[in-house]
């Protein structure tokens, strides 16, 4: 059960990750996402993916982020690319530490705004915490890295 447990981390985790990331790197004004990621995502996200891109370097900048625009990519790839590998249980454990630091970042850009509440920092914490101890563990025998070994 332990691993069945770790894969139902993995892809939840993942998935998250993924969605997250994807307005990061393919959003931008006047982009959209497909209509059927858009249905599965929710009437919030087409928003999301219009405000990521160029959006979210200006956010970054604003917050006084050295390099904004390789930190949004960094961001957006630990995210997105780091979302599909866990999920998949591909290179886990440097995967896992590389999105668990992003959400580290995450963590510290949110910090003034508390643990709770919009714009909080409740959902990069527990994020990062579920990534690190992916890990720390790695991804159980259910996992892409596991068949390879």
């Amino acid at each position: 059960m332990k691993d069945v447990g770790l894969l139902l981390l993995r892809i939840t985790a993942g998935a998250i990750l993924v969605a997250h990331g994807y307005p990061k790197l393919f959003g931008g004004p006047g982009k959209r996402p497909h209509p059927l990621l858009a249905r599965g995502m929710g009437p919030n996200y087409p928003g999301a993916v219009e405000r990521g891109g160029p959006g979210f370097v200006a956010a970054l900048e604003k917050r006084g982020i050295p390099y904004p625009e390789l930190a949004a990519t960094a961001s957006g790839l630990a995210e997105f690319g780091g979302g599909l590998a866990l999920a998949a249980g591909v290179l886990t454990r440097p995967v896992a530490l590389a999105t668990a630091f992003n959400m580290g970042v995450a963590v510290s850009t949110h910090w003034e705004k508390g643990l709770y509440g919009q714009g909080g920092f409740e959902f990069p914490l527990l994020l990062g915490a579920t990534t690190l101890a992916l890990g720390l563990t790695g991804p159980g025998a259910i996992s892409i890295d596991a068949i390879v070994r």
